[in-house]
């Protein structure tokens, strides 16, 4: 990566790498990895990839600078560059469309981020905005978008609304957001001085020098045809969320969120997809399939980054930040795996090793049609690691792309998210969304199933474990089945067992036998409510036991006159 991480720089005479940095590359790249190698065979050539999918809509340049005044810095200079994308916070909704796409209304790019062509495209813009304002008729506030689901099943960040958190996350390799944060890539004294306080980030949106609606067709074969320039530049809140193992990756989210998404989606910028947590506890696919073909994308970069350097002494702290333009250029690289770990895939790229700036950015997953031969949201396979050593030991994995595989991604992502949302919301309300989103029992004592049915948070077998609702289902309706009423009614008797003897015990269940049975016939002839019958019923009982006792207050009290 441009930071000078090894995974990227090994191949650069101006880089710090030396061999003990090679070594480190090597238990990084091939830590888990079996010990042989696959017989991978790739996807047959002529299987059809869509050459319209361009890094410049699922990419940006990240620009990280600093500014330390132990270091003798007037003005920010650059300190890392690589690439970083957007991810939806929110799924794709049921017709396919990306959750912010009603926010793409003016824009020259499809679902997919590739160039749509209408003559009439101020209809498709009423139309989205109409039914937005139809939508904001039923909600105080903006809902999560995506498929209707269960508690259990929602990201951690939907359970707020939109208007309070954010839509999308900028994804980026940790070792590019926060170098100092790795020291065992970079060496240099001055850097272990930099702190978040020091430093600002930034993405830019770039295009052809041709213009937003130029067509360019994709070979995925390395770096881009043509000339790119810069569109607009967006500023990030300088607060990123780490990955908390030290898995090389990170998060962070844009300043003024609303109308910085409208404008990069004005011009051209896609957000990506990624699987919720529930869709890959229950994807029977493989998540490995040796051959399977992806797309690497992001930018290339030129220039050395400062965290190349041993030293900040001779730093030119006239030059600007506006002199850093023409440093990025768009690359696109077909893949096919060839090796798994848990924490990492390898893959063979067609464009040969990646270059110095890929990391952080997207392994896209190849899009499919879906109904009607419309074509799916764009998925990621997994985050830009870096790269095996073009000189491994092993020829056959020597130069291969490193990432992270997608349900790492979803494991951080929601690590990040229930962080946002704790801060967000106060604690009584986020303990009910941890108890949902866990399928612990809420306040009314209910949990649900993936088909919607009640469960106990402890099996999903089971029925749910308040009394009071269980009460009011058990026996309505044709199974004769009431497990949790049976358990209720041995915990009646064995209290009736502490406090009466057994004599009195076989009594009272004989008179609740009693009642069941009277109350069962008269609903049968008559009908009626049943609270009314059982109410009949037990007054009948309480009559008797009455009468009963009045006998044998009688019997006694004349006992006791004759005596």
């Amino acid at each position: 990566s441009t930071t000078g991480k090894v995974m990227l720089s090994v191949a650069r005479s101006s880089s710090i790498a030396s061999s003990a940095r090679n070594r480190s590359l090597y238990t990084k790249c091939c830590r888990g990895l079996s010990s042989a190698v696959g017989n991978h065979t790739s996807n047959n050539e002529s299987d059809e990839i869509p050459t319209n999918i361009s890094p410049i809509h699922t990419s940006l340049a990240l620009s990280v600078h600093f500014r330390h005044p132990d270091l003798g810095m007037k003005d920010y200079e650059i300190l890392s560059r690589a690439t970083a994308f957007l991810l939806n916070v929110d799924p794709p909704n049921p017709e396919g469309e990306s959750p912010n796409q009603s926010a793409v209304s003016a824009s020259t790019h499809n679902s997919r981020g590739l160039v749509q062509k209408s003559a009439f495209p101020h209809l498709k813009e009423n139309r989205d905005l109409r039914k937005e304002l139809l939508r904001k008729q039923h909600y105080s506030y903006d809902p999560a978008s995506g498929p209707p689901r269960l508690p259990h099943q929602l990201n951690w960040l939907e359970f707020c609304p939109t208007n309070f958190r954010p839509k999308v996350h900028v994804v980026a390799s940790s070792h590019v957001i926060s170098p100092w944060l790795w020291p065992k890539y970079y060496g240099q004294d001055w850097l272990q001085i930099v702190t978040q306080e020091h430093v600002r980030y930034s993405l830019e949106v770039w295009s052809s020098n041709e213009g937003l609606n130029s067509s360019v067709n994709v070979d995925h074969d390395g770096k881009l045809k043509g000339e790119y320039k810069p569109l607009a530049k967006f500023a990030l809140n300088p607060y990123p969320i780490h990955h908390p193992t030290e898995m090389d990756l990170a998060v962070i989210h844009l300043k003024q969120e609303e109308e910085a998404l409208k404008q990069m989606m004005k011009l051209g910028i896609q957000p990506l997809n990624l699987p919720t947590a529930h869709d890959f506890e229950n994807d029977d696919s493989p998540v490995f399939e040796s051959g399977e073909k992806v797309l690497f994308q992001g930018f290339e970069v030129y220039e050395t980054n400062m965290t190349d350097q041993e030293t900040v002494s001779g730093m030119d702290n006239s030059k600007k930040e506006e002199d850093d333009e023409r440093v990025f250029h768009p690359y696109s690289s077909l893949g096919n795996l060839t090796f798994a770990s848990p924490d990492r895939f390898l893959s063979q790229t067609k464009g040969g090793p990646l270059p110095e700036g890929l990391c952080g950015g997207p392994v896209i997953q190849i899009p499919t049609s879906g109904k009607n031969g419309k074509q799916t949201p764009m998925h990621i396979r997994g985050v830009v690691e870096g790269i095996v050593p073009t000189n491994h030991d092993n020829p056959q994995i020597a130069g291969h792309a490193s990432f992270i595989p997608s349900y790492r991604i979803r494991e951080f992502v929601d690590f990040a998210e229930k962080i946002m949302l704790e801060q967000i919301i106060d604690s009584d309300l986020f303990k009910r969304c941890v108890d949902m989103k866990e399928r612990k029992n809420n306040t009314r004592g209910t949990v649900y199933g993936d088909d919607g049915n009640i469960l106990d948070s402890e099996d999903d077998d089971d029925e749910p474990a308040d009394p009071k609702l269980l009460a009011g289902i058990e026996g309505t309706g044709n199974s004769y089945n009431t497990p949790q009423l049976d358990r209720e009614f041995q915990d009646i008797v064995s209290s009736l067992h502490e406090k009466h003897s057994p004599e009195e015990v076989d009594a009272i269940l004989a008179t609740v036998e009693r009642e069941r049975k009277e109350v069962a016939e008269i609903l049968e002839k008559e009908g009626g409510d049943v609270d009314d019958v059982i109410e009949r019923v037990r007054r009948k009982t309480y009559e008797e036991k009455e009468k009963l006792m009045k006998e044998i207050m009688d019997e006694m009290t004349g006992q006791s006159k004759k005596s």
